[in-house]
C-alpha cells in the first residue's frame, strides 16, 4: 500500500484552508484503497478523528460531492464513489497545459526570491532517496519531504508566472486532484523517484535559462507522465480488489 504524508492540520501552505487539508487527505486515502469504494464517511467521526469541528468536514465533504468522488446522504454522510483512471487523466490534461504555460511566463516574470525558492525546493531529496532503506518510518520521512519538495516546486512556478487568474485555475484543478497524489505511484521505488528529480531539475534550468519554448514543454510532458502514472495506479489497484 502507498505511503503518504499524515495530516497535520495546524499548519499548510499559504491560503489552503482546514477544509482543503481534509479534502487532500481523504482523496489520498480513497486512492490508496485505505478507504474502499461503498464506504460511508461520517461527519462525527471525521470531526473526532481530526481534532477539529464540523464545520470543516461538512465543507470538505461538500466538496469531494461537488467532484463526484463521494455521494452525500443527509441521513447517513457521505458514500465513497471514488475517482476513475479517466477523471485523473482529463483532470491532469487540463491542469498539464495550464502549468505549462505558468512556466513559460516564469521564464521571464521570476524574481530573485522565487528563483530561489525554486532552485531550494528539491534540495537534499537526492541524497534522501540515495539512504532510503524501506523501513516504514524511513518511507514516512521520504513522502513527507518528496510533498513538501513538490508542492514548494510547482507553486512557487504558477506564482511566478504572474497571472492571477491563471494561478486561480490551477488552485481549483489542484481542489479536485492534489498534484501530491502522484507520490503514490512512485512510492518505494528509487528509480521512479529519481527521474521525477531529474524531470524538475530540467524544468528549473529551462526557466534559469529563460527558455520559454522549452520550460512549457517539459512543465507539461512531467504532468502528463505524473497524472498516467497516477492513473495506471489507481487502475492497477482496482484490478486486484
Amino acid at each position: 500500500m502507498a505511503t503518504f504524508p499524515s495530516a497535520n492540520f495546524s499548519q499548510g501552505p499559504p491560503g489552503e484552508s482546514i477544509s482543503d487539508r481534509i479534502v487532500a487527505v481523504l482523496q489520498r486515502r480513497i486512492l490508496a484503497g485505505e478507504i474502499p469504494i461503498g464506504a460511508w464517511l461520517r461527519h462525527g467521526a471525521l470531526a473526532e478523528e481530526f481534532g477539529i469541528s464540523r464545520t470543516p468536514v461538512r465543507e470538505a465533504l461538500r466538496i469531494l460531492n461537488a467532484q463526484g468522488i463521494v455521494t452525500i446522504d443527509l441521513h447517513r454522510g457521505a458514500r465513497v464513489n471514488g475517482h476513475s483512471g479517466k477523471d485523473i487523466r482529463e483532470i491532469g490534461a487540463v491542469r498539464a497545459e495550464l502549468e505549462g504555460y505558468a512556466a513559460e511566463l516564469a521564464t521571464e516574470r521570476i524574481n530573485d526570491a522565487q528563483l530561489k525558492r525554486m532552485q531550494e525546493a528539491w534540495q537534499g531529496f537526492g541524497e534522501l532517496i540515495q539512504q532510503f532503506d524501506g523501513t516504514e518510518e524511513d518511507q514516512q520521512r521520504q513522502a513527507q519531504q518528496w510533498a513538501e519538495s513538490n508542492h514548494a516546486f510547482h507553486s512557487v512556478i504558477v506564482e511566478a508566472s504572474g497571472n492571477h487568474q491563471l494561478e486561480l485555475t490551477i488552485a481549483e484543478l489542484r481542489r479536485r486532484l492534489p498534484h501530491n497524489l502522484s507520490y503514490a505511484a512512485y512510492a518505494g521505488n528509487a528509480r521512479l523517484l529519481r527521474r521525477n528529480l531529474e524531470q524538475h531539475e530540467g524544468i528549473a534550468a529551462a526557466i534559469i535559462g529563460h527558455n520559454a519554448r522549452l520550460a512549457r514543454k517539459l512543465m507539461t510532458a512531467h504532468l502528463r507522465a505524473s497524472n498516467e502514472a497516477t492513473a495506471r495506479w489507481v487502475e492497477n489497484r482496482g484490478s486486484r480488489v
